[in-house]
């Protein structure tokens, strides 16, 4: 890489969090306007963290050698499936591109809304991009700054980040599966019926979590097999344990999504077996009231002032039974009855 390229000034304006991190440990936050001269340190790992939106930045990112051009391609392109690779280029590139929780600022709710990271790292160097405010960098940031966690290396920052992101997906899991348990006790124990929007938000929520976050398994996969030559074999066990959870949180999102589905399959059989009660009810009162119908009607009958029928009771009964008998006889041969 050439030394004038860098030497340029940084955009400072769509730098979200810089983060310089020494292999002796104690990493600390880098002023903005020092981020030129850190990326010329070989002595010290980097995190940027930088704000996709912002026009500076695009352009940067079209004239910078820090970033293979093939990336810098696919961003502009608006890639949001989730992948990684190598890019032979650049001491071995690599990018992910990974779904993560937008950060929804004055709302304590979990919401599962998805926006797009990428991440971009090389053996001293990880660079993230996002259009909106992401729970999980932001949560790095934070604990970065708190002294909570302190890698010595842009690698274990990456596995840092996949840590936290699946924390993040843990934790709306388990507020789901909460909510799922409510629901099935409610039900099963007869109180009430658990509302038709509620199950059905449950089950959009992992069927969406499960079409964003499948992906990755494959990707991760296709990673292991083809592991960037800076990966220690330790990067490489902290990957499969990645890999391992990542499994299981999807196999958790399956799981709920089938237990939201089979709920509302047993909460249509409960309304179903509700409505036949109450129809059971209502054809018994009609029984039961059929007779007094049928008396009064016969009874309630004034022929006298109908021309034609004065005297003629019986046979006006007789027509009645005639075609009460034909209705009977086309119902049963369309088989209704």
């Amino acid at each position: 890489m050439t030394t004038e390229v860098i030497s340029k000034p940084f955009p400072v304006a769509g730098v979200v969090f810089a983060w310089a991190m020494p292999s002796s440990g104690n990493g600390y936050e880098i002023p903005l306007f020092e981020i030129t001269d850190a990326l010329e340190n070989p002595d010290i790992s980097i995190w940027l963290h930088l704000n996709l939106s912002n026009s500076q930045i695009q352009r940067w990112l079209e004239n910078t050698p820090l970033i293979p051009e093939r990336v810098v391609e696919m961003i502009q392109e608006g890639v949001n499936l989730s992948r990684l690779e190598r890019i032979e280029k650049l001491n071995d590139c690599l990018l992910m591109v990974m779904n993560d929780f937008q950060q929804e600022f004055g709302d304590e709710g979990l919401d599962s809304s998805l926006g797009t990271l990428w991440a971009i790292v090389t053996p001293r160097l990880m660079i993230s991009l996002r259009n909106n405010p992401l729970r999980t960098t932001d949560k790095l940031r934070y604990d970065l700054r708190s002294g909570q966690l302190n890698p010595v290396s842009a690698i274990e920052l990456f596995h840092e980040l996949l840590d936290l992101r699946a924390e993040q997906l843990r934790t709306l899991l388990t507020h789901l599966s909460a909510d799922m348990d409510e629901l099935e006790e409610n039900l099963l124990k007869g109180r009430e019926f658990p509302e038709h929007e509620s199950l059905g938000r449950i089950r959009i929520q992992c069927s969406r979590l499960r079409r964003q976050f499948s992906p990755e398994l494959i990707a991760l996969h296709r990673l292991l097999k083809r592991l960037p030559y800076w990966f220690s074999d330790e990067d490489k066990n902290g990957l499969n344990d990645d890999l391992d959870l990542l499994t299981y949180l999807v196999q958790e999102i399956s799981s709920l999504y089938d237990r939201a589905k089979v709920l509302q399959d047993e909460q249509a059989a409960h309304v179903a077996e509700f409505n036949a009660k109450n129809l059971q009810v209502l054809s018994v009162m009609t029984v039961i009231f059929l007779p007094m119908t049928l008396i009064s009607g016969i009874m309630g009958m004034n022929m006298e002032d109908l021309p034609g029928l004065k005297g003629s009771f019986y046979e006006v009964m007789i027509v009645m039974s005639i075609a009460g008998a034909a209705v009977y006889a086309s119902l049963k041969l369309k088989r209704i009855i």
